[in-house]
C-alpha cells in the first residue's frame, strides 16, 4: 500500500495536529489546497472569521489534555490546544496494524458479543475498524431451517472504475458455533451490497440484502512520506491519499489555542485522479498554537477522529473467589486515556473472548465467564475516545475448585474402606488431579495422588477415590486438594473416628414378624456365613457387636410400653427375638453395629414397623325385611392395641352398590351394627377390614387385614307396583291386560290380583287372580278378564302378591281405563215366558219370566218388551211384515183392525243399568217325614199381567199400551231384550194359552183381615182362587202359608202379583 502501509488495519478518519506559527503580525487566514499532480492550483475565497471565545478555565482544560504530537478528537468538533513546540526527538507516530494487537478477526468479533443487536441478521460496521470491517450477527439459537449461513459481498461503488472496485467475496462464520460472520479487508469509502444466504441440504435461500458504505479514511500526516512545514505566517501539510480509498470531501477544522479562537469548518471536494494532497494555511498569527483537523467524508458519512493513548503497566491478577478474579494495573502519568477495555479468555482453546469497558480506574473484579483451574490471558487496553493503546497482556491460572463431600465408603465386595470425594465437573472447573493426606492417631502421615475419574458427561460431577487400610473405632484426619497447572485449590479437611460397617443385605440378615413378635435371623448358608465373618473382621471389627432396638411409637395407649434392646454377634448363631409385641401397634426398629469403644455405624437399618392387625368374627344376628343386625367380636383381646385399630365396614347389595359405610372402633366387648333401609328379599354382602394406623401417617404405614365376606338375604316383603300396565278390549265382555313384573319384587311373586273397578259407583268392584311363574320374572305377563259389560267404562289395576302380602298399585296417573264396546245384540235367552195358568181370565193373563234371561254379556241392556201374538186354531200366528220392517213392532192400537192380531208390544220398560242380573231370591219349602222344615234359594221370577189397561182406546195408536186381550182367544208371548234401539234379541214364544169366556170361581171369594194359620188337613188339596182383594189389607202383605201333609211330604208354590193372588 505504499506510504500508507503504516495505517494498514487502522481507520484514521481525521488527523488533528497541534502546530506553532512564528509570526510577528496578524495576517488574515488563508486556506489553500494544492494537489501535487496538478499544474495549476485552485484557490478558495477567504471565509469570514468566526466568533472568538476565550476563557482562562477553558484554556487550562485544553492545555492539560494535550501531549506532544498526540491527536485529540472531540465529538463537539471543538479543537483544543497542543504543546507550543514539536518534539523533534520523538519519532513519528506509527499506528500498529490491527493484527498486532488482536490475534484474529474472529477475536475482534468475540470481544463484542455483549453488544450484539437485538434484531437477527443485523449488518453493522465493526466499531474497532468501521472503514474495513463488517459484521453480520446471526441468530443466537440454532435454526432447524438452515445449517449454514454465508455472506456475499459485492462492490457497487458508483463513479468508480471497474479496476478500482473490490472483488466479489464470500464469508462464513469462523466456527459453526459462532453467531457472527466477520467480513474483513474492505476498502474505506466503498459501497458494498451484502447478501445473507441460508443453506441446507444443497439448497440456498436469500435471507437479507443490504447496502453499506464503509467509513472514509483520512490522510496520514504522521507517516514517513508526509511532511508538515510551518513558518511565521503559514503551515503546509503534504501526504499521500489512502490507497483505494474513496471520499467525496475533505473537511478542515482549525482553531487558535491561546487565546482560543475558532474558525468555521471548510469542505473541499476530492479529485479522484489525484494521489497526493497538500494543504496550505496562510495569514496565521505568529507565536500562537493552532490545532488543525482534517476529516474525510463520503455521502455525509464523516470519520471519527481518534488518538492512541499510552498502554497500561504492571498488570496483575489475583483470585477473589471461585468465580471472580481481580485485575489491577497502573496508568502512566502521561497516558492520556479516559477509559479502559479489558479482554480475557482461555490461553488455549477456542473459547469466546470476553470484553469489559471501564471508566478511568486501575482495578476491577472480573466475574463473568471465568472457569476455575483454567489459564486465562488478560489484556488491558487504554482508550481515548475511539482510539486505543497497545495491549498489556498477562497470563494467569485460576485456582481450581476444591473437592467436596469427602467421605469414607465401605466396599463390601473387596471388604475395604474407600476414600472418595466429589470433584466439580469439567464445565465447572479444570482439574488435573487430587492430592490426599491422611494423619493417624500416631501422627503417621500418608500422602497420595489420585487421578480423576471421568464422568459420563462434562456437566456431571467427577470423583477421586482410593482404597485405604483403616480400622473401625480409630480416629483419623484427612485433607484433600485439587490441582491444575500448578495452581492448588483450597484445602478440604475432615477429622473423624472411623465407624464400623453395617448393611442388612450384605450381612444377609432378615427381619420378620413371628408369633406376636419380631425375629432377626442370621444367614444359614455356610458360604454366606464365611463371607460375613470376613466382613466382620475387616470392616466391622472383631470386638464390635450387632444391636437391635425396638421402641414403641403408639402414644394413645393407656399404658406406656418400654423400649427393648438386644445384642448379638455372628458367632452366637442364634436369632434375635423380640417377644410380646402388641398387634396393630407401631414400633421403631433400629439395627446397627457398635464398636467396643462405643462408636456406632453410620449406616443403620431403621424401619417404622407396624404389627399385623388382629382378626375379628363377623356374624349376622337379626334379619328382617328391611333391617338386619350383625355382630363384630375380636378373636382374642390379648396383646392388641385397641386404640390404634378400627374396623372399616362396607355393605354391598346384589348390584354392587354400597348401602352402608362406617367405621367401628375395636373394643373388648362385641359390637352390634344395625342396618336400616334394606330392601326385602335382597342379598347383601358384609366386607370388613381391620385397619391399624392412619393413612395420613407417612412414617408408620397402616396395616390392614381383610376378613372373609359375610352374605345374608333379607326376608320377603310386599312387592312394588307392576310396570307398563296396558289394557286392550277383545270383545264387549273381555279385555286383555299386559304388564311387566315389579322392578322391586321384594320376594317370590305367587300370583297377581287384577282389580276391576266400574267407573259407575253403583256397581261393585271385583277381583281376578292371575297365576305367576318364574318364567314371568323378566317377561311380559298377560291375562284375559271376562264378564265385563259392553258400554260400561272400567278402571283396572294389578297388584303383585308375595308371601308377605299384596303389593302396591300403580300411581293414579298410571291407571288404565277401558270402555267396553257394544258390537252385537244381546245373547238369546235360554228360557221363555211362563204362563201362570191360574191367572188366565177372559181379558188378561199373568206371565212370569226370570231375570236370568237378562244377559249383559254383549252389552249393557237398555230396555225390554213383552210381545203378544194371537194364535189361530191351527196354531198359526199372523206375521204381518209391515210392522216388522225397520225393526218396528205394532202396538195394541195398531192391531185392532186385524181379525187375527199380529205380534204387538204389550209392555215396554227400561232396564236399570246394572252390570249383571242375578236371579231373584224366592222361597222353596220342603216338608220331610220327620217334620223338619228346609228353606232353599230359588228363582222367583218377575210377573206381568197382560191386558189390564182399559184406557188404550183413548191414547195414540202408536203408543205402547197394555190393552185387554180378546176372550176365548189363544195367545203366545215372548220377551224382547235391547242393548240399543236397533240391537235386540227375542226369546222363544211361550206355551199356548187361551183366555176364558166367563169368569167362574171354584171357591168363594176370600177376604183376609188378618193372617190366620191354615188348617192342616191330611190327604186334602185346597186350591184358592180369588176375584179380588180386601181393601182392608195393603198389597204385598205376606199370604197365609198352607201346609198340607201328603204321605209325609208336600210342596207348596206361591206366586203373587199386585192385583192377583194365586196359590198352587
Amino acid at each position: 500500500m505504499g506510504p500508507h502501509s503504516s495505517l494498514s488495519g487502522r481507520c484514521v478518519h481525521r488527523v488533528t495536529l497541534p502546530l506553532r506559527i512564528h509570526c510577528v503580525r496578524l495576517i488574515p487566514l488563508i486556506l489553500m489546497l494544492r494537489l501535487a499532480a496538478m499544474d495549476a492550483a485552485a484557490a478558495t475565497s477567504l471565509p469570514k472569521t468566526g466568533t472568538t471565545t476565550s476563557g482562562a478555565k477553558d484554556l487550562t482544560d485544553i492545555k492539560s489534555s494535550l501531549s506532544p504530537w498526540r491527536l485529540s478528537v472531540f465529538s463537539n468538533e471543538h479543537v483544543r490546544t497542543g504543546r507550543l513546540e514539536r518534539d523533534t526527538n520523538r519519532t513519528s507516530t506509527v499506528f500498529p496494524p490491527l493484527t498486532a494487537s488482536l490475534k484474529s478477526l474472529s477475536e475482534v468479533s468475540s470481544r463484542l458479543l455483549h453488544d450484539l443487536p437485538l434484531n437477527e441478521f443485523a449488518i453493522e460496521k465493526d466499531v474497532t475498524d468501521p472503514c474495513s470491517l463488517l459484521n453480520v450477527y446471526l441468530p443466537r439459537k440454532r435454526s432447524s431451517r438452515f445449517r449454514q449461513y454465508i455472506a456475499k459481498v459485492v462492490d457497487i461503488s458508483p463513479n468508480v472504475e471497474h479496476a478500482e472496485k473490490d472483488v466479489n467475496r464470500t464469508f462464513v462464520a469462523s466456527r459453526p458455533d459462532l453467531t457472527v460472520i466477520n467480513m474483513h479487508g474492505l476498502h474505506p469509502g466503498h459501497q458494498y451490497s451484502i447478501s445473507v444466504i441460508g443453506r441446507r441440504d444443497g439448497e440456498s435461500e436469500l435471507i437479507k440484502e443490504e447496502s453499506v458504505i464503509m467509513d472514509p479514511i483520512a490522510p496520514d500526516f504522521g507517516s514517513r512520506n508526509a511532511t508538515i512545514l510551518s513558518s511565521h505566517t503559514n503551515i503546509t501539510l503534504r501526504a499521500l491519499k489512502p490507497e483505494r480509498a474513496i471520499q467525496d470531501t475533505f473537511r478542515i477544522s482549525y482553531a487558535q489555542l491561546d487565546p482560543v479562537k475558532y474558525f468555521p469548518k471548510l469542505d473541499v471536494h476530492d479529485i479522484m485522479e489525484q494521489h497526493h494532497i497538500e494543504i496550505y494555511l496562510g495569514n496565521l498569527y505568529p507565536g500562537h498554537d493552532y490545532n488543525v483537523s482534517i476529516t474525510s467524508l463520503i455521502n455525509e458519512i464523516e470519520g471519527k477522529p481518534w488518538t492512541e493513548p499510552l498502554s497500561p503497566e504492571n498488570v496483575t491478577v489475583v483470585d477473589v473467589n471461585a468465580s471472580c478474579a481481580q485485575v489491577a494495573w497502573t496508568m502512566p502519568s502521561r497516558s492520556g486515556a479516559d477509559r479502559f477495555s479489558i479482554t480475557y479468555g482461555p490461553e488455549n482453546g477456542d473459547a469466546k473472548t470476553n470484553k469489559l469497558d471501564l471508566p478511568l480506574q486501575t482495578a476491577v473484579d472480573v466475574c463473568g465467564n471465568l472457569q476455575p483451574g483454567v489459564t486465562f490471558l488478560f489484556t488491558v487496553i487504554a482508550k481515548k475516545h475511539h482510539e486505543q493503546s497497545e495491549p498489556s497482556t498477562v497470563s494467569y491460572t485460576l485456582k481450581p475448585k476444591p473437592p467436596e463431600n469427602l467421605r469414607i465408603i465401605v466396599d463390601y465386595l473387596k471388604r475395604k474402606f474407600r476414600l472418595t470425594m466429589d470433584v466439580p465437573s469439567e464445565v465447572e472447573s479444570k482439574i488435573d488431579e487430587c492430592h490426599v493426606s491422611i494423619v493417624t492417631e500416631g501422627f503417621d502421615t500418608i500422602e497420595r495422588k489420585v487421578g480423576i475419574e471421568d464422568a459420563r458427561s462434562t456437566v456431571l460431577p467427577r470423583k477421586c477415590s482410593l482404597f485405604i487400610d483403616l480400622h473401625p473405632g480409630r480416629r483419623y484426619e484427612i485433607s484433600a486438594v485439587t490441582t491444575s497447572g500448578g495452581a492448588t485449590s483450597n484445602k478440604l479437611s475432615k477429622s473423624f473416628a472411623l465407624q464400623p460397617a453395617f448393611d442388612m443385605k450384605a450381612f444377609g440378615l432378615s427381619l420378620q414378624e413371628e408369633s406376636g413378635g419380631l425375629q432377626l435371623e442370621w444367614p444359614n448358608n455356610e458360604l454366606i456365613r464365611a463371607r460375613l465373618a470376613d466382613i466382620w473382621q475387616n470392616i466391622v471389627g472383631n470386638d464390635s457387636s450387632l444391636h437391635m432396638r425396638v421402641d414403641p411409637q403408639s402414644r394413645t395407649s393407656h399404658w406406656k410400653e418400654q423400649s427393648k434392646q438386644f445384642e448379638s454377634k455372628p458367632s452366637d448363631n442364634e436369632p434375635v427375638v423380640v417377644p410380646n409385641l402388641r398387634r396393630g401397634s407401631c414400633y421403631k426398629v433400629q439395627i446397627y453395629t457398635v464398636t467396643k469403644s462405643g462408636i456406632v455405624s453410620a449406616q443403620r437399618f431403621e424401619e417404622m414397623h407396624r404389627m399385623s392387625a388382629p382378626s375379628v368374627n363377623v356374624t349376622t344376628e337379626e334379619i328382617a325385611k328391611t333391617t338386619a343386625v350383625f355382630r363384630i367380636a375380636l378373636d382374642t383381646v390379648d396383646n392388641v392395641d385397641l386404640d390404634e385399630c378400627s374396623i372399616s365396614l362396607i355393605v354391598l347389595d346384589m348390584h354392587g352398590t354400597s348401602i352402608y359405610e362406617g367405621t367401628v372402633r375395636l373394643s373388648k366387648q362385641p359390637a352390634r351394627v344395625p342396618l336400616h333401609g334394606l330392601r326385602p328379599y335382597h342379598k347383601y354382602a358384609i366386607n370388613a377390614q381391620i385397619i391399624c394406623g392412619k393413612s395420613v401417617e407417612h412414617t408408620c404405614a397402616p396395616k390392614t387385614r381383610t376378613m372373609e365376606q359375610v352374605t345374608f338375604e333379607t326376608r320377603q316383603g310386599r312387592p312394588g307396583p307392576v310396570q307398563n300396565l296396558t289394557v286392550r278390549a277383545l270383545n264387549p265382555y273381555s279385555v286383555q291386560l299386559l304388564w311387566f313384573p315389579p322392578a322391586l319384587a321384594n320376594g317370590v311373586i305367587t300370583h297377581y290380583i287384577v282389580g276391576i273397578h266400574p267407573v259407575d259407583e253403583t256397581d261393585r268392584d271385583w277381583l281376578v287372580n292371575v297365576g305367576a311363574s318364574p318364567a314371568h320374572m323378566d317377561h311380559t305377563v298377560d291375562a284375559i278378564v271376562d264378564n265385563l259389560i259392553g258400554g260400561l267404562k272400567y278402571r283396572m289395576d294389578v297388584r303383585a302378591v308375595t308371601e308377605a302380602g299384596e303389593g302396591d298399585i300403580s300411581a293414579a296417573s298410571d291407571a288404565v281405563f277401558v270402555e267396553m264396546p257394544i258390537l252385537r245384540t244381546p245373547p238369546r235367552p235360554t228360557a221363555r215366558i211362563e204362563i201362570l195358568r191360574n191367572t188366565v181370565r177372559s181379558t188378561d193373563v199373568t206371565v212370569r219370566y226370570s231375570t236370568a234371561m237378562f244377559s249383559t254379556k254383549h252389552g249393557l241392556l237398555s230396555k225390554y218388551a213383552v210381545i203378544v201374538s194371537e194364535v189361530t186354531g191351527d196354531e198359526r200366528m199372523n206375521e204381518n211384515r209391515i210392522f216388522e220392517h225397520y225393526n218396528k213392532t205394532a202396538t195394541w192400537g195398531q192391531v185392532q183392525r186385524f181379525d187375527v192380531w199380529p205380534p204387538y208390544v204389550a209392555i215396554e220398560s227400561p232396564i236399570e243399568p246394572v252390570r249383571k242380573f242375578f236371579p231373584s231370591r224366592g222361597l222353596q219349602l220342603a216338608c220331610y217325614p220327620l217334620g223338619h222344615l228346609s228353606l232353599k234359594a230359588s228363582s222367583l221370577s218377575r210377573t206381568q199381567v197382560i191386558g189390564v189397561d182399559s184406557t188404550c182406546e183413548d191414547i195414540d195408536v202408536e203408543a205402547v199400551c197394555n190393552g185387554p186381550l180378546k176372550a176365548g182367544t189363544a195367545y203366545r208371548f215372548k220377551l224382547r231384550i235391547y242393548t240399543a234401539p236397533n240391537l235386540w234379541t227375542d226369546s222363544d214364544f211361550s206355551e199356548l194359552v187361551v183366555t176364558d169366556y166367563v169368569i167362574v170361581s171354584s171357591v168363594a171369594n176370600v177376604f183376609v183381615d188378618e193372617p190366620q194359620p191354615a188348617e192342616v188337613v191330611p190327604n186334602f188339596t185346597m186350591v184358592v182362587r180369588h176375584a179380588g182383594l180386601s181393601k182392608k189389607r195393603n198389597v204385598g202383605v205376606p199370604l197365609i202359608l198352607l201346609f198340607m201333609r201328603h204321605y209325609g211330604m208336600c210342596v207348596i208354590r206361591i206366586a203373587c202379583s199386585e192385583k192377583n193372588l194365586s196359590c198352587m
